[in-house]
Formats: C-alpha cells, structure tokens, sequence
C-alpha cells in the first residue's frame, strides 16, 4: 500500500521499504513452506527484467526503484506467478495510460508512476492468480 501510494504521488519508490520488505517477506514465504529456490528464481526474474529495461534503455524506461519492487513482486509471489503479476501490471498500465492519452490528460512521452501498477498487480496476483492463469489457459484450449 505505501509502494502503491507514494510511487503514484511522488513517482518514487522508497528504498526503504523495499529493501527490508525483501528480506521479511521472503524469510516469511520461507516459514509459510515456499521453497527457497521458487522466491529466488522469482526475484531474478522480476528484478531481472527491469533490470535489463535499464540496461537497454540507460534508464530513461525504468529507474533502479522499479529494479528492487521487482525483486520484491518475486519474493512475493515466487515463480511462475512473478510472470502473471508482470503481465496484468503492463495490461492495467497501458489501459490506463491509453485512457489518460485519449482524455488529453498526458501527452506521449510524459511519465506514470509505474510502481503503482506493478503494486496493484503483485496484489491481484496473489489473490487471484490461480485464477487468472487457469482462465487464461482456458482461452486456448
């Protein structure tokens, strides 16, 4: 909730939370029966991906804050559920800035707290992402 808030006032993710949110959440998911190596892939690969987006983009897509709320969405949610939760965080994002651009409220190129989206799709996920995966699946076969 604070990540969610903040990111969307003040485009800003706070290391502070984040970072000893890491280390509790995962030694709880630990003592909840997740397996170690399930939180860990899911860190690389949540971290992983935006690290990379700031890599290529030397920064200008993604900033580092975004790079550790995706270590966190893994610890969270662990692997596979990080992809599900990534996914749902890019289709609300880009619905919601498809809404903004049609209503004239922003512009190409003007910025979206982008945090907020990854917060509230790491919390759908983890209520619903069983849910969302077997209904996705159910689309294809």
């Amino acid at each position: 909730m604070i990540i969610f808030v903040y990111d969307l006032k003040y485009y800003l993710i706070l290391d502070q939370v984040t970072l000893p949110a890491i280390v509790i959440i995962f030694i709880i998911n630990l003592f909840f029966g997740f397996s170690w190596g399930t939180l860990l892939i899911g860190a690389l690969v949540g971290g992983g991906f935006f690290f990379l987006q700031f890599i290529v983009s030397r920064g200008k897509w993604i900033g580092g804050g975004d790079i550790r709320l995706g270590l966190l969405m893994g610890v969270i949610l662990g692997w596979p559920q990080v992809l599900t939760a990534l996914f749902v965080a890019y289709l609300l994002g880009s619905l919601f800035a498809i809404g903004l651009l049609v209503s004239g409220k922003k512009h190409w190129g003007d910025k979206l707290p982008f945090g907020t989206f990854l917060s509230l799709a790491t919390f759908i996920v983890l209520l619903y992402g069983e849910v969302l995966i077997k209904w996705y699946w159910s689309l294809w076969t």
